[in-house]
């Protein structure tokens, strides 16, 4: 017995999740190397640098599998230099990226949660088939909205260099996303405050990997406190319906956490590397939330499906809006776009239907809030009441017990994956998100529309403004 799985059983954790910790624990150590002897070093000697880490981690870590990794890092060269700027290199890069770790899901999953060479290149799927498309966005940079130029890509990068970004030692294995542009910036050493790093750096650093430590600590113990089995036991059963879904609310997130230890921690060495750096505040300190994966604040007291979304796997979600969702408004449909983007993210996740019918969940959510904010802006005293002092805990609170309750039935079906383990309590609840979204509320709502009175239109105005901006919708 090695080492690591000597410690695994003295923990009672799993090897891989150990190695996995480990791995991304290492990103402190190999960011504080990288800002001491290589900042000012040549591009080439600092893609070598990462290279070289980012290998070895894979190869701890998965073995032989890291193949896989070398054989898209080579489809990315040939993709961004030989076809740049082409309908066909988009095509290409999700049949070699999506389509390959489809291939892998294939092969690799089992009935459980699992850690193998597709963990890691799942991340590098998403991160390669963006740098296509800003490669693509670079060729026709005169036709970009100022958003897209952010990001576009002129020159084609070499092999060294797209082996670099594929392996950089803080973001490879669980994240964060992060555009090409950002890190070429971070090793040009735009990021540097007078050719040295910044040493702001280390407190948010800090912040971050204690954050980690103690969503980890919550994490393992709702593991134990709610093993995912709990809810295809004869107890849970026993429980009256109110209780079921309330202790599924609760083990809905405790889990989560797992995801939030693991962003944080990689996050707080993205930081301490420097390519985390985001400007300035209006203060004029130096801000570090570059490559910010969760918003704890926004995530923890978030009342509505709005701060849910906007404060979660940021990465993710920033790049599904802008490489997906805006991407999609040759379909003039909003509602079909961000359906079409989620169903994207769903297959990205793998096959299983538990995935499909989370996203749908949330989608149905997103539109029921929207659809709420209509009534309420349009029916006469609403919004005034609700302004009020008084009103606002109790509105904070029916949001924030709304959004948990629904978020932890539709969690259901992801965190327990296998349809065969949340089908039962998935039906000892009555289906009840699903009554809820798709049948319950759309009939209340086209009923109040007809039923509530509505604010008298303003007069003289020269212009109607429009009743709602563009909200984020990812």
């Amino acid at each position: 017995m090695g080492v690591v799985a000597a410690l695994a059983d003295a923990l009672n954790a799993r090897e891989d999740g150990l190695k996995l910790l480990l791995s991304v624990l290492a990103g402190y150590p190999l960011a504080v190397i990288h800002r001491t002897f290589l900042y000012n070093k040549p591009k080439n000697v600092q893609h070598a640098f990462f290279v070289a880490i980012g290998l070895l981690l894979y190869v701890w870590n998965y073995g032989m599998a890291v193949v896989h990794s070398l054989i898209s890092i080579l489809a990315a060269f040939i993709i961004t230099n030989f076809l740049p700027g082409t309908q066909a290199s988009i095509i290409l890069a999700h049949t070699c990226f999506l389509g390959h770790l489809l291939v892998g899901y294939w092969y690799m999953e089992t009935d459980g949660y699992d850690i193998t060479w597709t963990t890691p290149f799942c991340i590098m799927t998403l991160r390669f088939i963006g740098l296509v498309m800003d490669v693509y966005d670079g060729v026709h940079h005169a036709k970009l909205r100022d958003d897209q130029k952010e990001t576009a890509i002129r020159d084609a990068p070499g092999l060294l260099e797209i082996a670099a970004f594929g392996y950089f030692f803080a973001g490879t294995l669980v994240g964060p996303q992060f555009s090409f542009s950002r890190f070429r910036s971070f090793v040009n050493g735009e990021y540097l405050h007078e050719g040295q790093p910044r040493q702001s750096a280390l407190m948010p650093s800090i912040g971050r990997f204690l954050a980690g430590c103690t969503y980890m600590v919550l994490n393992q113990w709702g593991n134990v406190w709610i093993p995912d089995s709990f809810f295809n036991s004869q107890q849970f059963f026993d429980m009256s319906f109110f209780w079921r879904w309330t202790w599924t609310t609760i083990w809905f997130r405790l889990t989560m956490y797992r995801y939030c230890a693991m962003w944080l921690m990689m996050e707080g060495a993205a930081i301490l590397s420097g390519i985390g750096y985001n400007g300035k505040d209006k203060a004029g300190n130096d801000r570090w939330d570059g490559v910010r994966d969760i918003h704890i604040l926004v995530w923890e007291t978030g009342h509505d499906y709005t701060s849910v979304v906007s404060s979660f796997n940021c990465g993710t979600n920033t790049f599904a809006k802008n490489h997906i969702f805006r991407r999609l408004r040759w379909m003039g449909n909003k509602l079909a776009s961000h359906l079409v983007t989620l169903m994207y993210l769903a297959v990205w996740h793998g096959y299983h239907l538990g995935y499909f019918l989370l996203f749908l969940i949330e989608l149905a959510c997103v539109v029921s809030q929207e659809q709420l904010y209509h009534l309420i802006a349009r029916t006469p005293g609403w919004s005034e009441t609700l302004a009020k002092p008084w009103a606002r805990p109790f509105a904070w609170l029916f949001g924030k017990l709304t959004i948990s309750y629904s978020m932890g039935f539709a969690f259901l079906m992801f965190g327990l994956i296998k349809s065969k383990y949340w089908i039962a309590p998935v039906k000892s609840l009555y289906f009840i998100g699903f009554i809820i979204y798709f049948v319950a509320w759309p009939i209340t709502y086209q009923v109040l529309l007809r039923v509530l009175p509505r604010k008298p239109k303003e007069k003289n105005l020269l212009k109607q403004k429009p009743v709602h901006e563009e909200k984020k919708e990812l």
